[in-house]
């Protein structure tokens, strides 16, 4: 499977990391230079952030930027494609799995999320899909608010993906709430960021580095339009889970990662 790393240039240490990482594992992968948030100016981001209910960092719209030209190169090859941020670590049964995945007759919709993060999800309580002898399995995920170090999409879902991110979204709640979108958590998960490998009562599912520059709606009327979208299309995903899920956070088998 194709694997692009998204990494800002400078993050020497991080990208030894993963080339060593990927090395291990038997697996080839390009790096993609991450969007650098210090480009953006200050127009820039408030233009960002005024289709967004709640305020953002430069470091938010470089995200989704980012993730966005990772996207594009998606839709260019045509092929499913893990995508992987620099910090995630990965476990040893990643390069089975993927071959599974790539092996497994995937609805066109569907997009897998391999990571864990110490967030509550709302998870269907069936299997979608099994993969290494039930040793690892899929399932719809209908609600995930942090998260997109680690998944994998085809073309048809990251060319539908550069279409609804045409105004900017805080990407990782975004995604897996498009009501489109068959959002498939793979179980034990195969990718955890570097901050939550160990365990860290501290650490927070959802980071924000400290960032003088903070950006919100200008538009009181425009904020709340927003969030009544935003919440509509949670509902529509919370809907089709009624019944048959589960709030919790995705399994992991720790003693499947290196660092």
């Amino acid at each position: 499977m194709h694997i692009i790393i998204i990494s800002r240039q400078e993050e020497e240490t991080r990208r030894a990391f993963q080339t060593g990482q990927m090395a291990r594992l038997g697996l080839s992968f390009e790096f993609l230079d991450a969007f650098e948030a210090r480009d953006l100016t200050d127009a820039e981001c408030q233009a960002a952030a005024n289709m967004w209910p709640s305020p953002s960092l430069p470091q938010d719209i470089a995200c989704f930027r980012s993730h966005r030209l990772a996207w594009t190169r998606v839709v260019k090859t045509g092929q499913p494609t893990l995508i992987l941020e620099d910090d995630a670590v990965l476990a040893e049964t990643l390069p089975q799995v993927l071959t599974a995945i790539e092996a497994a007759q995937i609805p066109a919709n569907a997009a897998f999320d391999l990571e864990f993060t110490p967030e509550p999800h709302i998870l269907d309580d069936r299997e979608k899909l099994a993969f290494l002898g039930g040793k690892v399995v899929a399932r719809r995920v209908f609600k995930n608010r942090v998260g997109l170090a680690a998944y994998v999409i085809g073309p048809q879902v990251a060319g539908r993906m550069l279409k609804d991110t045409e105004r900017y979204g805080l990407i990782d709640s975004y995604f897996w709430h498009r009501p489109w979108l068959m959002g498939l958590q793979i179980e034990p998960a195969q990718a955890v960021q570097m901050r939550f490998l160990q365990d860290n009562e501290d650490a927070q599912p959802y980071h924000r580095p400290q960032e003088k520059r903070l950006f919100r709606p200008s538009s009181k009327l425009r904020k709340a339009l927003l969030r009544l979208e935003l919440e509509l299309n949670r509902g529509r995903c919370l809907l089709q889970a009624a019944f048959h899920s589960q709030r919790r956070q995705p399994l992991i088998d720790r003693a499947q990662f290196r660092t």
